[in-house]
């Protein structure tokens, strides 16, 4: 059971739309981020247009707001927690697009291309990250529990690593202050994107009041 059929009233303009704008914000999302990953960590042309799909993500997160509003206003007491839950969900999604364009920002910094052994974990975290996109889809797009109980699990490592990442680049007398920069942007807003998809997930298995935990 997915996580829109637990709406029970008869309400299919707003199921309809946040089933449609959710699932477009998080493909937009993954695009973004792919995008931008691949032209930051593997010097790839960037060829999307990122602010204009995050300002698709972000008209997204408006009409879902106002569907949600115009939902409450018939009956504000009918799916109040799942209309809040959906508020939480679309406030993630939006800012996986910011961090996204984030990182396309940050391959501008960059003095040289980047090779070799200290961009190597970040294309790691990469992978595991664009993996979590599409567990994130599949956990919550079909409310399957114990997929997104193993994308909130997997999160809090990638994190670690991230972290654990920038403390070495911080002690490598080697690294330069432009790949220090860059490369700690770049940790930064991986780690972000990776805790908001997680944030995400917690919607399919926790209560309104635990969600992001």
């Amino acid at each position: 059971m997915g996580f829109f059929d637990f709406f029970t009233g008869d309400q299919p303009a707003l199921v309809k739309q946040a089933i449609d704008d959710v699932q477009a914000m998080l493909n937009h999302g993954r695009d973004m981020f792919a995008a931008a990953a691949a032209h930051l960590l593997d010097n790839e042309i960037l060829d999307v247009d990122l602010p204009a799909l995050d300002g698709d993500i972000n008209r997204r997160e408006q009409t879902l707001r106002r569907s949600v509003l115009n939902h409450l206003t018939v009956d504000p007491k009918h799916e109040l927690v799942l209309c809040l839950k959906l508020i939480s969900i679309v406030q993630e999604a939006e800012r996986i697009g910011d961090l996204a364009k984030k990182l396309g920002w940050t391959a501008g910094l960059a003095h040289k291309p980047r090779l070799g052994p200290l961009v190597e974990p970040l294309r790691r975290s990469r992978n595991r990250i664009l993996k979590m996109f599409d567990l994130t889809r599949q956990g919550f797009v079909e409310g399957d529990a114990s997929v997104a109980q193993q994308l909130m699990e997997e999160q809090p490592r990638i994190k670690a690593e991230l972290t654990q990442y920038i403390q070495h680049l911080a002690a490598n007398p080697d690294v330069t202050a432009n790949e220090a920069i860059v490369y700690t942007l770049s940790a930064r807003a991986m780690s972000r994107i990776s805790s908001h998809l997680a944030n995400i997930a917690s919607t399919v298995t926790a209560p309104f009041d635990q969600i992001r935990r």
